[in-house]
């Protein structure tokens, strides 16, 4: 074996357990969550998350894809371009997230009605619009840490710090965070802490740091290379939690708590493929760039890497499922079956995690966008026929079968486009 295998697994190995260990806080919060409040209460700060973490991820516009795929072909001395580069992102996520903001003000009402069941106080809901931007302050120095290689910060910025905040506030104001719903209040409190610790981590990059300077980029030069990214990830979200969503609005606010248990649990293997993404990515696209010969052969060794690891997360996970379940408590037990299809399908999800990468490296990415799209049409028609009649087992169906047709799509496209072949210059271009 020679030394770059090695060091991708070595590196794997460090990211996943950075990655488990976010994990592991991001539970303890929801299993803290679920043990000390009523189910339906359990429900709505769990719909919270997924809102405030949606709406945050498309006020972004692609902007993190942009930035790790820019900053990891930079020279690794190139700490000043690094440097200006971030900051032409955070000043076009400060614009957009301002914008998104307002719009969260505007449909307030409506969410509180559809998702919610009038449940939530209205105060709390609205005051939820300003994680969006703490939230985004989160991703986007993760993002920075992830395109520097700085894999473990990343995983830990993006994954535990937000985790940490709201586990330290809940300890703090043990007595009262069950009452008045004041658990949301510390949900919007614990991003702020989050989005303001991440800075730490940024350290080296800050004396390069020149606030008056002009920019490199304009907004609107920064939104246009960034706006074709960004349908990758918003199709990616929604095909994760246009269920939990869908749930939201068609059952309960209990029938959301036992799915989004089930979901969080089917996550943890998306856990560990974030950790895989995180260093396969960044690799990929400096191997192609500066040695393209390699990169077939990397290619297949990422592949069958994620393969391995996911595959057996996956089994252990459905050999665990119940036990799992009732560590949040007995009652969430009648989410097995649920858990055991979201799991097949984050596996069948996972396996099209390095033929994606190609279509990003190779400038195809109208053909992922696609392909995302046509996976996530079929997900949202497979729930309004499936969950009426088998509730949140219906959910997992549905996404069970979106992430079957679309890792197919994607591999035969990967294969029939032969992306792992040099273009020729001619063929080359910018990301559409």
């Amino acid at each position: 074996m020679n030394q770059q295998p090695r060091s991708l697994l070595m590196i794997s190995l460090l990211s996943t357990i950075a990655r488990f260990a976010g994990v592991g806080l991001n539970f303890a919060v929801a299993i803290v969550l679920t043990r000390h409040l009523p189910m339906a209460e359990a429900g709505m700060v769990f719909m919270l998350m997924t809102l405030v973490t949606g709406v945050s991820l498309f006020s972004r516009l692609g902007v993190e894809q942009w930035l790790v795929r820019d900053v990891a072909r930079l020279p690794v001395e190139q700490m000043a371009v690094q440097a200006q580069h971030l900051r032409d992102a955070y000043r076009m996520v400060m614009v957009s997230s301002g914008i998104f903001m307002l719009g969260w003000l505007v449909f307030t009402p409506l969410v509180q009605h559809w998702l919610f069941d009038d449940l939530i106080k209205i105060e709390a809901l609205l005051l939820a619009g300003t994680g969006i931007v703490t939230f985004n302050l989160v991703m986007m120095n993760a993002a920075f840490l992830k395109a520097v290689r700085h894999t473990s910060p990343s995983i830990l910025v993006q994954n535990s710090l937000p985790a940490i905040s709201y586990m330290l506030l809940l300890l703090v104001f043990w007595q009262g965070f069950q009452h008045e719903q004041h658990y949301l209040w510390l949900y919007m409190v614990s991003l702020a802490l989050a989005g303001i610790a991440s800075f730490y981590w940024l350290r080296p990059w800050w004396q390069h740091f020149q606030p008056l300077s002009p920019p490199s980029l304009t907004i609107r030069e920064v939104l246009r290379q960034s706006l074709p990214l960004a349908p990758v990830s918003f199709f990616s979200f929604l095909m994760l939690w246009a269920d939990t969503l869908m749930t939201g609005w068609l059952l309960s606010n209990e029938d959301v708590a036992l799915f989004t248990v089930a979901a969080r649990l089917s996550f943890v293997s998306l856990f560990f493929l974030g950790a895989l993404d995180a260093t396969i990515y960044p690799r990929l696209l400096a191997i192609q760039q500066h040695q393209a010969a390699r990169l077939p052969r990397f290619f297949w060794q990422a592949t069958l890497l994620v393969a391995g690891v996911l595959g057996v997360v996956t089994l252990i996970l459905l050999l665990m499922g119940e036990i799992l379940l009732e560590v949040f408590r007995p009652e969430y037990r009648q989410a097995a079956s649920t858990l055991a299809l979201l799991l097949v399908a984050q596996l069948v999800r996972a396996l099209s995690l390095t033929f994606s990468f190609m279509f990003i490296i190779r400038a195809q990415v109208r053909f992922l966008n696609s392909l995302l799209m046509l996976a996530l049409l079929v997900n949202i028609v497979a729930n309004l026929l499936l969950i009426p009649r088998y509730g949140i087992e219906g959910a997992a169906m549905a996404t069970l079968v979106a992430n079957l047709l679309m890792t197919g799509a994607i591999a035969l496209l990967f294969f029939h486009k032969r992306l792992l072949r040099e273009p020729e210059p001619a063929t080359q271009g910018t990301p559409c």
